[in-house]
């Protein structure tokens, strides 16, 4: 089940991404000779305003064959201007935030989005035999201040490790208000707590929660564009746990997301066609990101880079795709292999 939930999923994002390419090129009046979902051997293919369709093998990526791309070529893409050039090359990246955004505001007006309730944290589990099963604490219990002071945001609950001497838990039990006093040292004490935030969910109007959608990618963008970027990097010099994950580190993912439900399931979604977008900017020959850096590099230059100079960093690009699918496959492997 994990694996059919894994190939909707992707299957959907290249589509959606492709499609953003095959619009954005016949719009401007530019053909698309050939699209394909997936690579490898053809399964399905029939023709249709002047596209072969194909449905291959490999669910790995797809592809929009634009007519005016390739070297030599005089008509189709090689016509446009570069406002019509970028266009085609952002239109997949363009489909996968929209996409991403589409999901979250649905999410956020039917369910709601999760938010950490303010002020307070839960403690989660108590570890047999500690100091805080001494003193009384229990799973479930909410502490809202430590020290007198109230909490701002869950994390605070560290603060009582700041100074040796004795501290104070305001708790929530049953509807009931305690004090919990222990005896800190500090050093390397433990506690013998596992909390963190209560989760509410708060519904939104669908616009406000679209437009929040894009504020918040905005947001996270440079954060998570700096986390691909380190992650490609570690895989490359072999470390582990890097938090890149390749079709088998997804499939994983998405059978634990299945088992949570259609919110969870919709939440990877959404991470996913992020992640592809993010990913398709990075200026890699190949990728719709080396293909902008070459466009603005020939607008901007005089030097400008042929297309036969560009077809073959696309080929290098490519072969540097293939050994990094590799590479994040066996960190895939190793990591639930345990190892």
């Amino acid at each position: 089940m994990a694996l059919l939930w894994f190939l909707l999923i992707i299957g959907v994002s290249i589509l959606v991404h492709e499609l953003g390419h095959y619009w954005a090129a016949r719009v401007q009046g530019v053909g698309v000779k050939n699209f394909a979902l997936g690579f490898g051997p053809t399964l399905l293919k029939f023709d249709w305003r002047g596209t072969t369709w194909r449905l291959n093998a490999i669910p790995l990526g797809g592809y929009a064959e634009i007519e005016g791309m390739l070297p030599g070529d005089t008509h189709g893409y090689s016509r446009l201007g570069a406002l019509g050039k970028l266009a085609i090359l952002v239109g997949g990246v363009v489909m996968n935030l929209l996409l991403a955004w589409l999901l979250l505001a649905t999410l956020a007006s039917v369910r709601g989005l999760p938010e950490a309730v303010p002020g307070q944290a839960q403690i989660a589990a108590i570890v047999e035999g500690s100091q805080a099963e001494k003193i009384g604490l229990k799973a479930g219990d909410i502490i809202v201040a430590v020290n007198g002071q109230p909490l701002k945001s869950w994390q605070d609950v560290t603060h009582f490790r700041d100074s040796a001497g004795e501290k104070r838990f305001t708790v929530q039990r049953d509807g009931e208000v305690l004090e919990v006093r222990f005896d800190w040292s500090g050093g390397q004490q433990t506690l013998g707590i596992r909390y963190g935030p209560i989760v509410q969910y708060n519904r939104l109007p669908f616009l406000q929660a679209f437009f929040r959608a894009i504020a918040d990618t905005v947001t996270a963008a440079p954060a998570a564009f700096r986390a691909i970027v380190t992650g490609l990097v570690g895989t490359v010099m072999g470390q582990p746990n890097t938090g890149i994950a390749g079709p088998v580190g997804i499939v994983s993912a998405t059978g634990q997301a299945a088992q949570q439900g259609a919110y969870t399931l919709a939440i990877l979604m959404i991470q996913i066609n992020l992640s592809l977008a993010i990913f398709n900017l990075l200026p890699i020959p190949g990728l719709d990101g080396g293909r902008i850096l070459i466009l603005l590099a020939n607008v901007l230059t005089r030097n400008r880079i042929s297309a036969e100079r560009e077809a073959q960093l696309s080929y290098g690009g490519f072969i540097l795709m293939l050994l990094l699918l590799v590479l994040v496959t066996i960190n895939d492997l190793r990591n639930l292999g345990g190892g």
